[in-house]
């Protein structure tokens, strides 16, 4: 499984894709704000 994070706080979200709507739930950043993670 893929793991995002976001640049601005460091939010992890976890799964193969990120939705193109995604808002982070702690910063409010959009999806341009994280970058993918292979674990």
């Amino acid at each position: 499984m893929m793991k995002w994070v976001c640049t601005l706080c460091g939010y992890e979200y976890e799964g193969d894709t990120l939705p193109e709507d995604f808002v982070c739930p702690l910063c409010g950043a959009g999806a341009d704000a994280f970058e993918k993670v292979e674990e």
